[in-house]
C-alpha cells in the first residue's frame, strides 16, 4: 500500500508537466500550398459532356473550319451610299459598320477624289462606301500626237523708223532754199529712241565750211533748224551767221558727232 502511494504522486507529477509544457508549444497552423499542376482545376473526365462528332454523311455539309471571304458583287440598281463623317470615327469604324474593308473605301474613295487621305478625317466629310462593290475603271485611248510643222518667222531688221531702245539717230531731213542766204536752211531730226546731245556736232559742206552745234539736247523725234544768216537761237532753231549761201543744188551735206564720226550724208536736191 505504501509503495503505490510514492507511484501516484510520481505519475500525477508527470502527467502535470507534460501537460504545461504542451501548453507553452506555439500553435501550429496548416498551410495548404497552391498546386503547380494545369491539371488541378480541371473536373475529373467522367464528369465532362461527352462531344458528339458529327460526320459529314450523317450531318449533312461540312463545314469549314475558317468561313470562306465573301466577295461582293454589283447588283443592278445598286448604290453605294455615303456616310457623313463625325466626331470621333475613324476609317476603321466606319468599315466595320458597313462590313467593307478599309482597303476598299481608300480606293474607292482615291478613284473618285486623288486628294482623299486614309490618316485624316474631317468632321461632315462625305465618303462613299463600297457595298456594291468597287467599279473597274474602263481605260481611255491614248490621244494621238499630231506633229504640227512650225514656220521661221524672221526678225525684222531695225529700221530708221524702228530703231532699239535707247539708241541715237540723228540725220539730216532736208535743206530749205539752198543757194538763199536769206533763208538758206538745214532741218536736222533725232529719229533714235534717246536724247541726243548735239553740243560739240558739226555741218559741214562740200566747199568745207563748217557750223559746230552749240550745246542743244534733241529728244527723240525732235528736230532743229540750222539757218545760214543771222538770227536769234531758240530750243528749235539755230543761226550760222553768214553772210553768204553755204549749200547749193547737187551739193553734199556731211553730219559729224562729237568724236569726228560720219553719223549721216544728205545729197541737196531741187525743191
Amino acid at each position: 500500500m505504501l509503495i503505490l502511494i510514492p507511484a501516484a504522486v510520481s505519475l500525477a507529477v508527470t502527467l502535470l508537466v507534460l501537460w504545461i509544457w504542451e501548453r507553452q508549444q506555439p500553435e501550429q497552423i496548416e498551410v495548404v500550398l497552391p498546386t503547380t499542376s494545369g491539371t488541378a482545376l480541371i473536373e475529373p473526365r467522367a464528369t465532362l459532356p461527352d462531344i458528339v462528332e458529327e460526320s459529314p454523311e450523317e450531318g449533312g455539309e461540312e463545314v469549314p473550319a475558317e468561313e470562306a471571304e465573301v466577295v461582293p458583287t454589283i447588283e443592278p440598281g445598286c448604290e453605294n451610299p455615303v456616310h457623313v463623317v463625325a466626331s470621333g470615327e475613324t476609317l476603321g469604324n466606319i468599315a466595320e459598320q458597313y462590313e467593307v474593308s478599309i482597303d476598299d473605301i481608300a480606293t474607292l474613295n482615291l478613284m473618285l477624289d486623288p486628294a482623299f487621305s486614309v490618316d485624316f478625317l474631317s468632321i461632315d466629310q462625305e465618303i462613299v462606301i463600297p457595298v456594291c462593290g468597287i467599279p473597274t475603271a474602263t481605260p481611255s485611248a491614248t490621244p494621238t500626237t499630231t506633229t504640227v510643222p512650225t514656220r521661221n518667222i524672221p526678225t525684222p531688221n531695225p529700221t530708221a523708223t524702228d530703231p532699239p531702245e535707247g539708241v541715237v539717230m540723228v540725220e539730216v531731213a532736208r535743206v530749205l532754199n539752198p543757194g538763199d542766204v536769206t533763208s538758206e536752211a538745214v532741218e536736222v531730226i533725232n529719229l533714235g529712241t534717246s536724247v541726243a546731245r548735239l553740243g560739240g556736232w558739226s555741218l559741214v559742206s562740200e566747199h568745207g565750211d563748217r557750223f559746230e552745234f552749240p550745246p542743244l539736247n534733241l529728244f527723240p523725234q525732235g528736230a532743229v533748224t540750222v539757218y545760214t544768216g543771222g538770227g536769234e537761237d531758240s530750243a528749235i532753231d539755230v543761226y550760222w551767221g553768214l553772210d553768204t549761201a553755204a549749200w547749193e543744188v547737187g551739193g553734199t551735206v556731211l553730219l559729224y558727232d562729237a568724236d569726228g564720226l560720219l553719223q549721216h550724208e544728205f545729197e541737196i536736191e531741187e525743191d
